[in-house]
């Protein structure tokens, strides 16, 4: 560690460090760290550091203190202690990476956080900024993907929209602070917004014994809207689970874990969310991505002709920073295990038949029965060669 001035990029862990660093050019690999380009990306092997509640004086909902200070303020930090939950020494292999985190952590002019995209990963990474106590310029790298082009504007420009990002954050960390607080108030923010089938909540209500709601209903929860649908939902984390349970028996733990590692395979977007609407921005990347859908093997001839649908854009007041549905990110996988492969086609599959067009399917024949030349010069178009981005 020579180097001085570096920007150092903090994230979770070791296999979504590898996918930053190739990107930034941080191609030099050490014993906890990459290195180059002016850049050093480390990781912290999941929550290194432990925030308990213990505020130092009342808890007062009304403070004017900015909301990171109030974390700090009202939170204590220690290393957490795996030990007992993983049934090996795990302490010690947490306390070297810790010490090249703080290592680097002292030549660094910026860091970044690069931890998951979601309210965990912010506050996992102000409780490592409280613990490690050595103050330094920080900004959010926000990576709901982990393409290259999504990697260099983030850890060089941070969030998209950096005013939304402050209030969504500031906004979470009170909700943060009052639940640990069991403050009896209305949490703040944004509703998370979840796609309901009106299959599923049909089965759902048969088990309770209580009518099946009509597409368009909704169920209200704290910061959350549960919207009957008619369409196919795109997969959050739990449909995705019991699905990959009923179709491929995967366990539970076993679909996240594959999941991330598509994640950091920069195949999907960050799988562990609830939400399962999408932004406008994902919607026009979509335009692209179903076309580059079509070259997969197993679903590529289901893909529908023209526009992906929008039914599921965003419309009830979401924020993008409360994540949105899984969907493919247009590069083309080239190393999958076979378990890897099985869960992309699951979610490719879903991803198809959640944009299916509106129109798809009622245009494919003129008024006299014949087939369309629209639609026919539209399939042949499809099937012209392509340049299909890897992996």
């Amino acid at each position: 560690m020579k180097q001085k001035n570096l920007i150092t990029v903090v994230t979770d862990h070791q296999i979504t460090a590898d996918t930053i660093a190739r990107a930034i050019g941080a191609n030099e690999k050490h014993e906890g760290y990459y290195l180059g380009n002016g850049y050093a990306v480390t990781w912290t092997n999941g929550q290194l550091v432990e925030a308990t509640f213990s505020p130092q004086e009342s808890f007062v909902l009304s403070t004017t203190m900015e909301s990171r200070l109030a974390y700090a303020h009202n939170f204590k930090f220690a290393m957490r202690n795996y030990d007992e939950l993983v049934g090996y020494k795990k302490s010690a292999e947490d306390n070297r990476q810790l010490d090249t985190i703080k290592a680097l952590w002292k030549m660094s002019l910026t860091v970044v956080n690069a931890m998951r995209p979601d309210i965990t990963g912010d506050l996992d990474f102000l409780s490592l900024y409280y613990f490690i106590a050595c103050p330094v310029d920080t900004h959010r790298a926000w990576l709901p993907v982990l393409t290259k082009k999504a990697i260099v504007h983030a850890v060089n420009h941070g969030p998209q929209n950096r005013k939304e990002y402050e209030k969504w954050l500031e906004e979470s960390i009170y909700n943060a602070i009052v639940q640990a607080a069991e403050e009896n108030v209305e949490p703040k923010g944004s509703p998370a917004v979840e796609e309901i089938s009106a299959s599923d909540a049909a089965k759902d209500a048969e088990c309770a014994g209580i009518p099946a709601p009509a597409p368009g209903e909704q169920r209200e929860g704290d910061n959350y809207i549960g919207v009957i649908t008619d369409r196919c939902p795109l997969f959050n984390l739990p449909a995705l689970m019991i699905q990959a349970a009923c179709e491929l028996d995967y366990s539970h733990e076993k679909t996240i874990l594959t999941a991330y590692r598509l994640y950091a395979k920069k195949l999907i977007s960050y799988p562990a969310v609830l939400q399962n609407t999408v932004p406008g921005g994902v919607w026009k990347a979509m335009l692209r991505n179903m076309e580059m859908l079509r070259y997969n093997s197993r679903w590529g001839r289901s893909v529908g002709e023209g526009k992906p649908s929008k039914c599921h854009n965003f419309r009830n007041g979401e924020s993008v920073y409360n994540g949105f549905g899984i969907v493919t990110t247009g590069l083309h996988p080239t190393d999958l295990s076979r378990d890897e492969e099985k869960l992309y086609n699951l979610i490719v599959k879903r991803v198809i038949d959640a944009f299916a067009p509106d129109t798809y399917g009622k245009s494919r024949k003129s008024k006299n029965g014949k087939k369309n030349p629209r639609y026919m010069n539209r399939k042949n178009k499809g099937n012209k060669a392509k340049t299909v981005k890897t992996a």
